[in-house]
């Protein structure tokens, strides 16, 4: 019996030493990976921002109308002395250690150093054959470059005038404020040059050398006694590693340590070394449970010794030790692991299991006016919604769900669409009832699928979901990689020089006329927008970019100014712009056409503001108002492509509307298509039944002119009359 008892003690001990350091080495991994790839993160958005705040600096200071008399009057003593106070964009990076400004004129001599006045008046191309090639093809760059002095982000502008090169800007700002705030979090970072291009320092101000690599940042003690110590070790760092640990004699100190490649044109130039203080005491989490293993280890030995000697009835005193080691266990991974209001798992357990399943789909929803229930019914309702809310999912796929967000739940599913219409019908048919006030809710969710596969699968159902949200009657929304980044960057890039910097020359209306249909005479024009750069570009390719990025009022002010002056050279015509949601809400819209009128001595009833549907439907009262100020003064008004989104007819009466274009995917096929030739015909009956004028635009051939005659409808605009031309004919 004592044998028995003896050998069934050492096998339980062993099934759970196994157990327990299996459980927590996986639990430290899992928490040191998921720690060190957000401050990584980090890092690496804070050197993108301040890459891209450096552009924006440069970009704010080249278009300053002070500035620009200064180079062209040779006034540059003036920045002297208002020093960099005399660019109100300071005053936005505050946090910046130091913005260094440098001004190079068209022949490549240096006019302004906010630093230091050594250098001026000297022309700097023999040694600087980066402005020559761009002073060959001038445009606005952002990088980060080894100079010098040191390792700087870089920003350099063309400043132009009438298309007439003034000048260079060049912005340049550091690494040491993004060290200085993570110091503020524990984090000692240094910024260190490869041998290659430490090469490149010949003036040391700033840093100091460790084994032949220039040290860019102000360092800490900290990181400068490690990197002293071994600096090769940690440039050699595998960057996609959670990095390198280090462990002193203090047996709870202890730092991560981090590598992250600097790179210019691809080649890696430096290095962001971080030293990562151990905030969430992963350290002291591993030695509490191996000081914990080693208690029950003990408990075990001594158990089994006394088994061997005495005890009769070790049996169940091993059962309970085991047992009681179990549950020890399984309470630290509960907390670890599961939301304390929902009892679903965690977004870190998420991440863990996402493994386990490779072969299902990822399944987010979202409940619907959620924070509308939590401002009718009170915070403490809503929580009874989430606890039911998980409570009935679980139990419907008969597995756990994972909370990442306040409403927001994810789940793994093989049969997607079962899965979402089983909860839909669910909560269709089962309205939650709040107890306390014995109020029923009937929760609606939105759903997004994606791939278990791949990084930043969340990021990817976040993005989906935000489209499910906007489009209700979808069962759910499939995360599609949307190949925009690329295009974003180059259309953001030429709408601003062509907004900013080139002075509005690359973006120009081009003319397509409007024909009267009883005379076959053109008698006004519509101004289309157009980016002229390589190749002339229609709103398709950056009218949504210039809304996202706050360009579209700026295009329509150029597009008015350049149509009104041609609308001054012809007596006898009329003229059509394009108005958007966005140039309403800057209520600047009415004040700069009243301007412009003026300027260039037009009568407001030879222009029609052509604004699209939505505008009239969702628009605010304020918008609204604005319209109606504006026909008051005498602009005439239209609804641009009619019948597409939206079709609010209260709105069209409140406006007073002269024209309805019919949008032209009704049109161009009016003559093959039943249904499109009736919704126009719909359209010119209700408009003339408010006497109101219709438009008819894709107008492409002679076969669909003449259904377009038949209907009533009095003008048509497209291709078989007139093609977009840059000036009026």
């Amino acid at each position: 019996m004592k044998k028995k008892a003896l050998y069934i003690s050492i096998f339980l001990f062993i099934i759970s030493l196994i157990s327990f350091f299996i459980i927590e080495k996986t639990y430290i991994k899992q928490s040191q990976a998921y720690y060190i790839n957000a401050i990584k993160q980090e890092i690496k958005t804070l050197i993108q921002t301040k890459q891209k705040a450096t552009f924006d600096i440069a970009k704010n200071i080249s278009i300053d109308k002070n500035l620009i008399n200064i180079i062209k009057n040779n006034q540059y003593d003036i920045l002297y002395k208002n020093n960099t106070k005399f660019f109100p964009i300071y005053d936005d990076y505050k946090t910046f250690n130091n913005i260094g400004i440098n001004i190079i004129d068209n022949t490549g001599v240096v006019r302004y150093r906010s630093w230091s006045k050594n250098g001026l008046n000297k022309n700097i191309l023999k040694y600087r054959h980066d402005l020559v090639e761009f002073l060959e093809s001038p445009k606005s760059i952002s990088h980060i470059i080894v100079g010098v002095f040191d390792i700087v982000f870089k920003a350099t502008i063309p400043i132009f005038e009438n298309e007439k090169l003034l000048a260079i800007l060049e912005v340049v700002t550091h690494f040491n404020s993004i060290v200085k705030k993570l110091e503020s979090q524990h984090i000692y970072g240094a910024v260190i040059l490869t041998k290659k291009q430490t090469q490149k320092i010949k003036f040391d101000k700033f840093g100091q050398f460790i084994d032949n690599h220039f040290i860019s940042t102000k360092i800490s003690p900290i990181a400068y006694n490690y990197l002293k110590e071994d600096l090769e070790k940690y440039i050699n760092i595998d960057p996609n590693s959670f990095g390198y640990v280090i462990r002193n004699n203090d047996l709870f100190d202890g730092y991560f340590v981090v590598n992250i490649p600097i790179k210019h044109k691809k080649e890696t130039i430096g290095y962001f070394i971080a030293f990562i203080e151990d905030s969430y005491n992963l350290r002291e989490k591993e030695i509490a449970l191996d000081i914990i293993m080693i208690i029950i280890s003990i408990l075990f030995i001594s158990v089994g010794y006394i088994a061997y000697k005495n005890s009769k009835e070790i049996d169940s005193l091993i059962k309970s030790l085991h047992n009681e080691v179990q549950k020890q266990i399984s309470e630290k991974l509960q907390l670890i692991y599961t939301d304390p209001l929902t009892k679903a798992y965690k977004k870190t357990k998420f991440e863990i299991d996402k493994i386990k399943y490779l072969e299902s789909k990822v399944v987010m929803l979202n409940i619907k006016n959620f924070s509308k229930i939590n401002e009718l019914y009170g915070f403490k309702a809503g929580d009874e919604i989430l606890k039911i809310t998980t409570q009935r999912i679980e139990n419907l796929l008969n597995n756990k769900i994972y909370r990442i967000n306040a409403d927001e739940f994810v789940f793994f599913s093989k049969n997607i669409k079962k899965d979402i219409l089983e909860i839909k019908n669910l909560f269709i048919k089962n309205p939650i009832n709040l107890t306390k006030n014995n109020i029923k809710i009937r929760l609606s969710f939105s759903f997004a699928v994606t791939e278990n596969k791949g990084s930043e699968i969340l990021r990817k159902l976040s993005i989906a979901l935000k489209e499910a949200k906007k489009t209700p009657f979808k069962e759910f929304v499939v995360y599609e990689e949307k190949p925009i980044k690329t295009d974003f960057l180059k259309f953001n890039s030429l709408l601003y020089d062509a907004i900013f910097i080139h002075k509005h020359t690359k973006i120009t209306p081009y003319f397509q006329g409007i024909v009267d249909n009883k005379t076959g005479q053109i008698i006004k024009y519509e101004a289309l927008a157009r980016l002229e750069n390589d190749k002339i570009y229609t709103p398709y390719f950056f009218l949504k970019i210039a809304k996202n990025s706050g360009f579209l009022f700026e295009i329509t002010k150029i597009i008015i100014d350049k149509s009104f002056k041609q609308l001054s050279l012809h007596k006898d015509i009329e003229i059509s712009i394009n108005i958007t949601e966005d140039d309403l809400l800057t209520y600047q819209l009415k004040t700069y056409l009243l301007d412009k009128l003026e300027k260039y001595n037009l009568q407001p009833n030879r222009i029609t503001l052509e604004i699209l549907e939505g505008i009239t439907s969702t628009g605010t009262k304020n918008n609204l108002q604005q319209l109606k100020e504006l026909k008051e003064i005498g602009f005439k008004l239209a609804i641009d492509d009619f019948g597409v989104e939206y079709s609010n007819f209260e709105r069209i009466n409140e406006l007073d509307i002269d024209f309805i274009k019919i949008d032209g995917k009704y049109i161009k096929n009016i003559d093959s298509n039943q249904k499109s030739y009736k919704i126009a015909k719909a359209i010119t009956d209700f408009a003339h039944s408010l006497n109101i004028k219709v438009i008819a635009e894709f107008v492409e051939n002679e076969e669909i002119q003449k259904i377009v005659t038949e209907l009533g409808i009095e003008y048509s605009q497209g291709y078989y009359f007139s093609k977009p031309n840059k000036e009026i004919k």
